[in-house]
């Protein structure tokens, strides 16, 4: 199957990959990615029938032996070569039966697979001449999920869908979509209205951001069951970076619309979105910020356990000028606007963006709030209620010592932009 933006192959393009995957499968048994890969072969050769139950034999095995991302792969890919409907139910209704989220749930370690066989590493000649002998080969060793498989007792959690509800989670895997796209390929662009999460399955996709001079700095590189975009599901703010295909890469997307399909149920995706987003954000702010960097890496993690996230809608005070101290905050992703009465009118001192934090001044100080702190759009932030910062002053005090020094230097500039 061709993808995005790539021209179709030949039928001696298709034979020719069909008998190196067969020839790959000989030396890697287990492997059932090359199982997948034959599938597709197999239907973009015509032989339909064949390769649809290769794929929903793939997914079965997917399923059972904790691969539960390549499972859902594969029943999109059957909804993509047009299967039965029944064939693709019957596969998303075992995969949430060991997925979903449950109260007896209790989640294994991910598993990893060995590397599949470069080129080189096998032997094409050594097949049988024909195609009809090669694709009863490649039928007999694709379908036969059982003979020397190895299925785990406690099976890893899906990326997000796993802290969904069953019926949540069959909603989510129903109306997710899979991409796949070529080397270059664009998948999210860096200012652009997010519309959709995505996951990655296969392949590698690289973060880009653009500097102040215009030059592209590479952030990270994400490869399978990493996720990203997911704050455009949440704060529904522009995308911070681009995400670029580096080669071939078959991507899950959850698409903004999905919300509205799940209903009452929307806020629970939003949940685990938030979860794995802030756990990624905080650990970058951890790393970053001059405030944490006080504390061996060792320390980080635990601290900011004590923190909760919470979402300001636009135009929310989250803290307002006279009132006691609640909390510290800590912007993930958003804006929010600092301003202070005098003389009857409102004057605005600083806009704060993500990493910066706000609140200490009062708590440190032990007085009311000295500025009201407004979003200015939808804005994502790290709570750190006055009780457990009080405790952070027993148990690191490294930490609360550069929050002084943050605070007195906001209490001396907010000074000076009202002289």
């Amino acid at each position: 199957m061709s993808l995005e933006g790539e021209r179709s192959p030949s039928r001696a393009d298709l034979e020719r990959e069909l008998r190196e995957c067969l020839a790959r499968m000989r030396i890697a048994a287990l492997d059932f990615r090359l199982r997948v890969a034959a599938g597709e072969l197999l239907v973009s050769l015509g032989d339909r029938p064949r390769g649809v139950r290769i794929l929903r034999s793939c997914a079965d095995y997917f399923t059972l032996a904790g691969f539960p991302l390549r499972s859902l792969w594969a029943l999109k890919l059957l909804e993509l070569h047009q299967a039965d409907e029944a064939v693709v139910e019957r596969g998303l209704s075992l995969l949430g039966k060991h997925y979903a989220h449950s109260p007896t749930s209790v989640w294994g370690d991910p598993i990893f697979e060995m590397p599949l066989p470069k080129r080189g590493d096998f032997d094409v000649d050594a097949l049988p001449p024909g195609l009809d002998e090669v694709i009863a080969e490649v039928d007999r060793r694709a379908t036969d999920i059982i003979r020397g498989a190895n299925f785990p007792d406690q099976l890893p959690r899906l990326p997000l869908l796993s802290e969904l509800e069953p019926e949540a989670f069959m909603t989510v895997a129903r109306y997710s979509r899979l991409r796949r796209v070529t080397d270059g390929a664009v998948l999210v662009d860096e200012g652009e209205a997010g519309r959709a999460a995505y996951m990655v399955i296969t392949g590698t996709v690289r973060v880009v951001k653009r500097g102040d001079n215009g030059m592209s700095t590479t952030l990270t590189r994400l490869s399978e069951g990493e996720v990203f975009g997911e704050m455009a599901l949440i704060t529904q703010s522009p995308r911070v970076a681009s995400v670029i295909a580096e080669g071939a890469v078959d991507v899950l997307e959850l698409p903004a619309t999905l919300l509205d399909e799940l209903g009452s149920e929307a806020a629970m995706l939003q949940s685990a979105m938030s979860r794995h987003v802030c756990d990624r954000m905080v650990s970058n702010l951890m790393n970053l910020s001059p405030v944490f960097r006080v504390l061996p890496p060792d320390r980080r993690g635990e601290m900011m356990t004590r923190f909760q996230s919470r979402l300001a809608e636009t135009d929310e005070n989250i803290i307002d000028e006279g009132d006691a101290g609640k909390g510290l905050y800590i912007i993930m992703d958003g804006q929010v606007q600092v301003s202070r009465r005098m003389d009857g009118h409102t004057h605005v001192l600083n806009y704060l963006r993500e990493g910066d934090i706000f609140g200490e001044i009062s708590l440190l100080r032990n007085t009311p709030a000295t500025a009201t702190c407004t979003a200015t759009r939808r804005t994502m932030v790290m709570f750190l209620a006055r009780e457990a910062f009080n405790e952070m002053t027993r148990d690191y005090p490294e930490v609360v010592e550069k929050i002084h020094e943050l605070g007195e230097f906001r209490l001396l500039e907010s000074i000076y932009t009202l002289a």
